[in-house]
């Protein structure tokens, strides 16, 4: 097996800087260039085994699903040729598995080079924040560790799915009793009840929770278990230990021996109007069950691995603290909680294709004073350097829209200090007035553990917190 690494926004890094080992530079970049350059939504929805956050993809304003996982420069004909091939990354952070190749891609606030790569610690905190885990001993995870991650995610998104009801189906049973339902199986009544003995075979369809995606559930809840991590992952609190308790009630029928057969039932997604969340809770299951078989140096011909888009959870990290400060975070991914640009709703109709309404990642309304009210935007590129016209017309125009005359961004940059503190800039606008931030929230770099990099991150966010109560 081929392990390469490098991280989020490279800037393109050639097979050597990224670890490749002297003669397998021309396997890695044929199994790389299966993938390169095609968009994230094409390789999303052409392999299981490839998980990419958030799930909606192509449901939100950064057209994620028509990204590409990475781009490839150069031909990798003969030696010389694949020495000046470069391999250029943005946002996605995670493992992506190609063949005999696996690329490692880390957050690019992870201080690493060749030959001793560290823990990304920036990327499983805001893991652990986002998705509610528990990763503060970071020991039990092997290897690169990412795919680890499926296991900690599955209660969250079977908790999520739970909240729509356990999934029921119509399924197809042939019984032999005295309470008929359904029609009679002429032949099989003949077989099995002659001479009659009060009983009736007969074929009916009944809608139950025992079917072929509460097993999927179950098989994976079996296969967790088995892990050293299992107790941690399934039984950390009382409503965890529920919802599982919910899916084994619901599958009575449960055979280890059936795993494969299940699998392959669950091949084509699901696709129901009211059960939306099993959809992306099958991906999950399907992926944590399939990885079994992609050990690291199989040979296997599959793409496999899990991705997290960068500007994705930056923007949910800092909703877990931003929200405590009464900003709202709209479910901009999902066009919910949009905000109307025009006062009239056939103005809105009539003036632009569609209608038109605004998004802002966070905002305040103002108070009754007509003050306190602010808008924020996540950005996960740098900004060290100045905003883009785009991202200051677009929060100008928010704040008009609104409003509100305090608007800004919020975006991470690496420091080495030892007690980082947030970079605020505050620059007054003509016109109508108002004022507009960049905040750069930093990221440590030099610290010992992970102990160590959460206690500086939380009075990171303190400072922040008390910035964003003005």
């Amino acid at each position: 097996m081929i392990f390469l690494s490098t991280s989020d926004n490279n800037l393109g890094k050639s097979f050597s800087q990224m670890g490749c080992a002297l003669g397998a530079e021309k396997t890695a970049c044929r199994d790389l260039s299966r993938i390169a350059n095609a968009s994230l939504g094409e390789l999303s929805k052409s392999n299981q085994n490839l998980i990419v956050f958030p799930k909606i993809l192509g449901a939100n304003k950064d057209d994620i699903d028509k990204l590409p996982l990475f781009t490839m420069a150069g031909s990798g004909e003969g030696e010389a040729e694949l020495a000046k091939v470069k391999v250029t990354t943005g946002n996605l952070m995670g493992f992506v598995g190609s063949g005999e190749t696996q690329l490692e891609i880390t957050s690019r606030f992870t201080p690493h080079e060749l030959g001793d790569l560290k823990e990304d610690f920036f990327l499983h905190y805001m893991l652990e924040k986002v998705f509610a885990l528990n990763l503060f001993d970071l020991k039990h995870l092997s290897g690169s560790g990412t795919f680890d991650f499926l296991l900690f995610l599955f209660p969250s998104y079977l908790q999520k799915a739970l909240t729509q009801g356990i999934y029921k189906t119509y399924q197809s049973f042939q019984k032999n009793d005295a309470n008929l339902k359904g029609g009679v199986d002429v032949s099989r009544h003949i077989k099995e009840n002659i001479p009659f003995r009060g009983r009736i075979s007969y074929n009916t369809r009944e809608r139950t929770s025992d079917n072929d995606m509460t097993e999927l559930i179950r098989h994976t809840i079996e296969v967790i278990k088995t892990k050293p991590i299992g107790k941690t992952v399934l039984f950390r609190n009382e409503e965890i230990r529920r919802a599982v308790e919910t899916i084994v009630a619901a599958t009575p029928s449960y055979n280890s021996n059936a795993r494969e057969r299940i699998i392959s039932k669950n091949a084509k997604p699901v696709n129901h109007a009211f059960y939306t969340a099993y959809r992306p809770l099958q991906k999950l299951c399907l992926a944590i069950l399939r990885h079994e078989k992609l050990k690291y140096g199989s040979n296997s011909k599959q793409i496999y691995g899990i991705l997290f888009d960068g500007a994705w959870l930056w923007e949910e990290y800092l909703a877990t603290i931003l929200t405590k400060c009464n900003l709202k975070h709209p479910r901009n991914k999902e066009s919910l909680g949009g905000i109307r640009m025009f006062e009239k709703s056939d103005d809105e109709l009539s003036c632009v294709n569609n209608g038109r309404k605004i998004y802002p990642d966070f905002y305040r309304k103002n108070d009754d004073s007509g003050k306190g009210g602010c808008i924020l935007d996540a950005k996960y590129k740098h900004l060290q350097n100045g905003v883009s016209r785009e991202d200051l017309y677009q929060i100008v125009t928010y704040m008009h829209t609104m409003k509100i005359s305090n608007g800004g961004f919020i975006y991470p940059f690496p420091v080495s200090d030892s007690h980082p503190d947030l970079e605020r800039k505050t620059f007054k606008l003509a016109g109508l007035g108002g004022f507009v931030d960049t905040i750069g929230f930093p990221i440590p770099q030099n610290t010992k553990n992970y102990e160590s990099f959460t206690e500086l991150m939380k009075k990171n966010e303190t400072e922040l917190m008390s910035i964003c109560n003005y």
